[in-house]
């Protein structure tokens, strides 16, 4: 094959297989002769229409370019102009008579190395402590665990131009052969041997040209919120070239390649449509895949590398999908390399080359048109119908290989004979011979350097060369800006809640401050309500960190396609931070900033404004550096969270700098908050004049105090003798700050520091690494890691698996289920959908039923529905179990796999499964017998070997494979020993052998009794020989065919031959045939031009199934009355078993929990040492408040924590609660019950960081009471995180509802503003109602109460006796005074000597005087904050059953 393909001559250089018309399925005389394509639907993608598109759209822009680069005079004189070259632009070329940027790949000796599964155990608190400690290993001293060879030494090459498959069992090395390729080393501990690129070494081909070679795994990556058109309109402005038609806008151009791409892969009607997700709804799986090669099209990378991409399509789409990737590389001159599972002789048929891998061995590595041929020489059987790729495959297991009678003695049996035969082969020496070649010519073509020309020249204008990025940085945050505006417009639901938000919190806020007089009292407020306002900004600009996290796998695969620089992306981000955030703030202050009375100056009122839009854009980008520098949210929350604790001490509000310990006082100066409050508290209180008349504004007050020479204002600044204190006086005295430094430093600074969180982030996320490794690490039990068996032990297990099956018992009570005229309609906007159009069908025992229909038929809705899983909609329709009515326990007696693999990641595969049989086989069969049919599934489904790991997360690169999570699904409803299992795509993602393990296995469940219904995407005709019955659905959710399959499915394809139908071909296979009759695939094209749904409405059958159903409903107990119990095992056990696995998942989380207490402890040390050795001056008194609102800050960071835990625990909750594993109850007690342990261990440590060294009351009954009240307090912080969550149900709109929420705590509860100043409205019900006030009051009361305060000289307000009077004879009516507080420092002091009073004699003078507080309700309080915890335990419980069911 020639190294690239002019495509003038495609037809002809392309291998026949792959769309020369002599291998394309013909009908002929209305019957189907498959060259091995078994019926489908070859007009689906088809490659030639596609390359006629191609070329129609190359010749219009060519047209279109020389009509407008030419002026009328050069046409007259014949002058050709340039033609724009498509085929240039595609293949990543800026301009014409260029170098085409096309490059193979060979690897020679390659070998990867793994940790073996030893070297890993599952992650517990203790372990992660004790791992920690030994701080040698990070050197590599005294590290454990063995290396295990995932590849062993093999060469191997594609060359552009060509498609390369790669075969194998799971296990076999395919998956990690594709990473190496792609550069994607991360986890394999030694790579050796040489893998080069068209001469490059693979080294400085990563450094230098990153996204050339690009690897698409089994998951689509993208936004769900986007739709199709604007996710592909962002890859192609980040890489189309700046050489476009003359006068033709970049819209214009992406708009023709948008339309070229849309015809080729079958997707210009879901342009407009959503990408969706597992939750959003929007484009169906099949048309994900094709979106992801759009995509990836755009990228005009060299070498593309597809992982298991077919997976959850069915035949005819993953048919679609690999020739989309055929007319990918045929027209772009791109080297192709996939790894598919079960792939059809179609599929099989499109691909060059094969490669073929067992236990990382190479056993064949060819022509694809040969392998076939090269292993039925060795002497193994091919059977008919069985797919070349499920030969190729089933080579390796000796149970599933048929050896040719006579060769038994002759043929390989494991990998190293395979291997050695292969090397002696004569196909073996070509490929050597040919990769030989190959190099030969890349180094005589000098490949290399015309790659680097080619590279070089496809960078748009001012685009760097030396980058491997396409577009200039302002192109880069150009097109990231227009997306980013998309990603934020389209999630309406944040968008509201978040401006909702700013808008009830500023009315509250304002409410609360509202009208602040200029006053003493007045001017306390005010401040208050400044610095409130800051805080406020910060929590808002906290929830940005869970947005900015929850993009990174994107921003992850965008990196390694090189489609942008990462800090593109983040300058993105800010540019448009800055109108929302300006529409933010300043809605925030037009509800503020006039109710609360603030300086009613146009200049102050814009000053205000755009410092406060500065402190917010700082603090997004302070939280946005620790998600960038943070490999999880957990560890970005948790030091963001520390730090910003800290910030809040340092603003010099609630600690005054000339207050400052000198140890810690720097902090201040690195404090954007603290420059933030300073410029703010400056703009409002500059030149403003403070009245002191009135009571309690001055000393001494009282009916005969009248005269202002002998009296002080108690506001800091006041003179002796003045009535009034500037505003000035008060910054100056009170806070230590300079009225000059409103604009520098202090705006400055708050600017700088938003450019430099903005500069620092950026950098950051160009230079960190991603946290995922590039392959999943198993993790196991401590000693209970596999080791590897010998030959002989693999096969002795293999035996044993192959008797499980023959072992069924009988079902003694068989189940009969049947359903009559079921329609579903779904709301949608403007009226209803429809998407079960009468729909009839029975199962009965020892039916094996096959589901099947095209992609949007309603095949998973069916199940759904049949399931009772839906919870949106109407469901109408007959529904019968052994001819009764369904009743409370049908949930529990049947089994449902679903198509997502949902799991709890923190248990191994063995206690998930015993879990399951546990809590779902009746409660009288004996532990020891659920034991043991557990080991016995676990042998069916080959999880031996994965029984004691833990199933982990795949994103976190820790757990069991996607295709082990699969038979885990299975086997978590088996274990339950279910009547009736439904089961959705059980095959999917399965290698050729396990699916025939599982459906055989069920096949064998049907013959002892089990009625089964089973949607199955991609059988092969083997596969599809175990069903005996078959309901075809087709689009709109319409029946059109029931009835049974038949011996050779010939009742089946008799019925639709009978019907107007094709002949189907003796070679065919029925299943394949039957998608195709019927018009599955993307493009939906029928081999015939009948109605199958009103065909099969019409017919006898249809008739024949209505009669008997009938029949079963004219005799069906319609109110059965037997006794049916809704859960298999008591409460109490469902307690024990629920508690006991969240308890497990707790201790194995210990990111979470030790990183919980390094922020608590932290924390509490800042604080302590904030507020070091306080006495019991006034100053000191105040200080303590302060200190104890430090507290109850911190425990928001355990609201913001609690959440996305309780979220993710709650998915998993919904899919057992459906299955009725237990009650919604023993899992809402246990999420509350689980945390009490951690937290009360935290609290502890809390106190010993903060109690002593702030100087706080070492007595035994307040030390204990502090203790008490704290730990409350935590775990009704925890709760509450849960109330919000349940309330919210994702993380991004609780992110959103935390701040408002946590600021409406602080602000009631008489900190920020006192109870006397608070307005009537609020003081009445909101402060009473705060459960802070409880617990500051509580706290305060405890530490003051029947403290001596002895003021220092700063303390003492001074004022001036008058004449012939001492200090005491002037004050005794003062003191006589209800309400008056404090003493005298110096009673008989007479003038000219100033008299020294001191505001408090004791600390219940403090609290009573100015918060209204009574030590005598210091228990009081602790019982109220226990009421309230119990209110939110039951309020969490509630809302747990009535959110128990998810919106599907």
């Amino acid at each position: 094959m020639s190294s690239s393909r002019d495509n003038k001559d495609w037809v002809n250089t392309k291998p026949p297989s792959d769309g020369d018309s002599s291998d394309v399925d013909t009908q002929v005389g209305g019957s189907f002769h498959g060259n091995d394509t078994f019926g489908e639907d070859t007009n689906a993608v088809n490659v030639q229409s596609a390359m006629d598109e191609y070329q129609d759209l190359k010749r219009e822009l060519s047209r279109q370019s020389r009509k407008a680069s030419l002026v009328p005079s050069q046409l007259e004189e014949g002058i050709e102009g340039e033609d724009f070259n498509l085929d240039s632009f595609l293949k990543g070329l800026t301009g014409q008579n260029t170098l085409p940027k096309q490059l193979g790949v060979v690897w020679r000796d390659l070998q990867v190395k793994g940790l073996a599964a030893d070297a890993h155990t599952i992650p517990t608190v203790y372990n992660f402590i004790w791992n920690n400690l030994q701080f040698w290993k990070r050197f590599g001293w005294g590290v454990g665990g063995t290396e295990k060879t995932i590849l062993h030494d093999f060469n191997g090459f594609c060359k552009q131009g060509e498609m390369l498959l790669v075969l194998g069992r799971p296990g076999a090395g395919c998956s990690s052969l594709l990473k190496v390729i792609s550069n994607m080393r991360q986890g394999f501990t030694t790579v050796n041997g040489k893998v080069s690129f068209g001469g490059i070494d693979a080294d400085i081909f990563a450094k230098e040209f990153q996204g050339q070679v690009c690897y698409n795994g089994e998951e689509d990556l993208h936004y769900a919120t986007l739709t199709l058109k604007q996710t592909l309109e962002f890859a192609l402005r980040t890489k189309t070239p700046g050489n476009r038609l003359p006068e033709e806008t970049k819209t214009e151009f992406v708009n023709k390649i948008l339309y070229m791409l849309g015809n080729m892969l079958g997707l210009t009607k879901q342009m407009d449509t959503l990408v969706g997700s597992a939750f959003i709804r929007g484009l169906s799986g099949g048309e994900r895949k094709r979106l992801s090669i759009a995509e990836q099209m755009t990228t005009s990378s060299s070498i593309n590398c597809w992982d298991c991409s077919t997976r959850g399509l069915d035949a005819a789409s993953a048919l679609d999908y690999v020739r989309s990737l055929r007319i990918m590389t045929d027209i772009l001159g791109k080297t192709t390399v996939a790894t598919l599972y079960q792939a059809s002789n179609s599929i099989f048929n499109t691909f060059d080359k094969v490669l073929v891998l067992d236990e990382g061995r190479c056993i064949y590595f060819g022509p694809a048109d040969q392998a076939k041929a090269y292993f039925e020489g060795l002497g193994y059987y091919s059977p008919p119908r069985k797919s070349t790729p499920d030969f190729l495959t089933g080579l390796c297991n000796p149970l599933e290989r048929e050896i040719t009678p006579g060769f038994e003695d002759k043929v390989p049996l494991d990998a190293v004979a395979f291997e050695t035969r292969y090397k002696e082969s004569t196909i073996y020496k070509e490929m050597m011979a040919e990769l030989e070649a190959y190099e030969a010519i890349a180094e005589k073509d000098n490949h290399e350097e015309k790659f680097r020309h080619a590279v070089e020249e496809e960078h748009q204008k001012r685009a760097s060369r030396s980058a491997p990025y396409t577009a200039s940085f302002y192109q880069q945050v150009k097109a990231l800006t227009i997306r980013q505006f998309y990603l934020l417009i389209m999630d309406k639901e944040a968008l509201i809640s978040r401006y909702g938000t700013i808008l009830i919190q500023g009315l509250i806020t304002a409410s609360c401050f509202y009208m602040n007089p200029l006053t003493g009292q007045g001017a306390f407020s005010r401040a208050g309500a400044i610095f409130f306002s800051v805080i406020f900004n910060t929590f808002v600009a906290q929830s940005e960190l869970v947005r900015f996290m929850l993009g990174r796998p994107i921003l992850e695969k965008h990196k390694q396609y090189a489609l942008y620089r990462p800090s593109a992306f983040y300058f993105a981000q800010v540019l448009l931070d800055i109108p929302f955030s300006i529409a933010q703030v300043l809605l925030f202050q037009l509800c503020t900033y006039f109710m609360m009375g603030l300086n009613l100056t146009a200049g102050r009122f814009f000053t205000y404004l755009i410092t406060m839009f500065f402190i917010n854009m700082s603090t997004i980008g302070f939280f946005r550096f620790f998600g960038a520098i943070s490999p999880s949210f957990f560890v970005a929350t948790q030091l963001s969270s520390f730090v910003i604790i800290t910030l809040y001490n340092y603003t010099g509000y609630i600690v005054s700098y000339n207050k400052m310990h000198k140890w810690l006082f720097w902090i201040f100066w690195l404090n954007p908050l603290a420059y933030g409050t300073k410029s703010l508290l400056i703009n409002e209180m500059q030149g403003q004049t403070y009245s002191c008349e009135g009571l309690g504004n001055a000393i001494p007050f009282g009916p005969t105090y009248n005269d202002w020479n002998y009296k002080t204002c108690i506001m800091p600044g006041g003179i002796p003798g003045e009535s009034t204190v500037s505003g000035d006086a008060y910054l100056t005295t009170a806070l230590s700050y300079d009225v000059g430094s409103i604009w520098a430093p202090d705006f400055v600074v708050v600017v700088a520091f938003f450019i430099f969180f903005t500069l620092a982030s950026a950098l950051a996320m160009d230079w960190t690494k991603s946290a995922g490794a590039s392959s999943l690490t198993r993790l196991y039990l401590p000693g209970k890691a596999p080791k590897q068996r010998t030959v002989e032990q693999e096969a002795h297990r293999r035996r044993l698996q192959q008797q499980v099956t023959n072992n069924m018992d009988q079902v003694s009570t068989g189940t009969t289920f049947s359903w009559q005229h079921v329609n579903y309609t779904v709301p949608i906007k403007g009226g209803s959908l429809q998407l079960l159009n009468d729909i009839s069908g029975i199962v009965k025992p020892g039916h094996l039923t096959a589901l099947m229909g095209s992609s949007g038929a309603g095949k998973t809705t069916l199940l759904d529905v049949l399931a009772r899983r839906k919870t949106i909609g109407n469901v109408e329709g007959l529904v019968y179990l052994n001819d009764e009515a369904l009743m409370r326990d049908f949930e529990r007696i049947t089994g449902y796999c679903e198509q997502m693999d949902v799991h709890q990641p923190a248990v191994t595969v063995r206690e998930a499964l015993r879990f399951s049989a546990y809590l779902r086989q009746p409660a009288d069969v004996p532990e020891s017998e659920k034991n043991a049919y557990v080991e016995t599934i676990m042998q069916l489904l080959e999880m031996e070997d994965i029984a004691d790991a833990q199933i982990g997360d795949v994103e976190s690169g820790f757990g069991i494979s996607v295709e082990e999570r699969k038979r885990l699904t299975i086997g978590m409803e088996l274990v339950g020993k279910p009547q009736l299992l439904f089961l959705d795509e059980p095959t999917s993602g399965l290698d050729a052998q396990s699916s025939f393990n599982i459906i055989r296995f069920i096949r064998k469940l049907a013959d002892a009794g089990w009625p089964v219904l089973c949607t199955i995407h991609q059988p092969s005709a083997i596969l599809f020989d175990h069903f005996d019955h078959l309901l075809l659905l087709v689009r709109g959710g319409k029946t059109a065919y029931y009835g049974p399959i038949g011996p050779d499915a010939r009742t089946m394809i008799d019925y639709f031959e009978a019907n107007g139908g094709p002949i189907c071909s003796p070679e065919a296979n029925p299943a394949e045939y039957i998608l195709e009759v019927v018009g599955a695939g993307t493009s939906a094209k029928k081999s015939s031009n009948q109605d199958w749904a009103a065909v099969w409405s019409s017919s006898k059958e249809a008739k024949a199934l209505d009669q008997e159903l009938d029949l079963i409903h004219q005799k069906a107990d319609k109110s059965p009355t037997r006794p049916a119990q809704t859960y298999a095992t008591s409460l109490w056990y469902q307690f024990y078993l629920v508690h006991k696995r969240m308890m497990t998942s707790y201790w194995r989380a210990p990111e979470y929990n030790v990183g919980r207490f390094i922020n608590i402890m932290a924390t509490s040390l800042v604080t302590g040492f904030t507020y070091w050795k306080l006495g019991h001056s006034v100053s000191d008194l105040q200080e303590k408040l302060f200190a104890l609102f430090t507290t109850f800050i911190m425990v928001f960071t355990i609201i913001i924590l609690a959440q996305p835990s309780f979220i993710v625990q709650r998915i998993y909750f919904r899919k057992e609660y459906a299955s009725r594993f237990y009650s919604w109850l023993p899992w809402s007690i246990s999420a509350v019950l689980v945390e009490i342990p951690y937290i009360l261990f935290y609290a502890g440590f809390f106190m010993f960081g903060l109690y002593w060294t702030a100087g706080m009351r070492n007595v035994a009954e307040a030390g204990g009471y502090f203790y008490l009240v704290f730990s409350t307090i935590t775990v009704w912080a925890a709760v509450l995180g849960y109330i919000i969550a349940s309330i919210a149900e994702t993380p991004t709109i609780a992110s959103v509802l935390n701040p408002l929420v946590m600021s409406l705590l602080v602000l009631f509860c008489g900190l920020m503003n006192a109870p006397r100043a608070m307005p009537y409205f609020w003081r009445v019900w909101m402060y009473v109602l705060d459960p802070f006030k409880y617990y500051i009051e509580g706290l305060t009361v405890n530490e003051m109460q029947g403290m001596k305060v002895e003021c220092t000289p700063d303390d003492l307000i001074k004022f001036t006796p008058p004449p012939g009077q001492t200090c005491a004879e002037y004050t005794a009516a003062f003191f006589a005074t209800p309400g008056a507080t404090g003493y005298l420092d110096n009673p008989q002091a007479v003038q000219p000597e100033q008299c020294g009073y001191c505001l408090y004699n004791t600390g219940d003078e403090f609290y009573e005087t100015i918060y209204e507080w009574s030590g005598a309700d210091k228990w009081r309080n602790f019982g109220i904050l226990l009421c309230y915890l119990a209110f939110n335990i039951f309020l969490v419980i509630g809302l747990v059953y009535l959110r128990r069911k998810p919106r599907r």
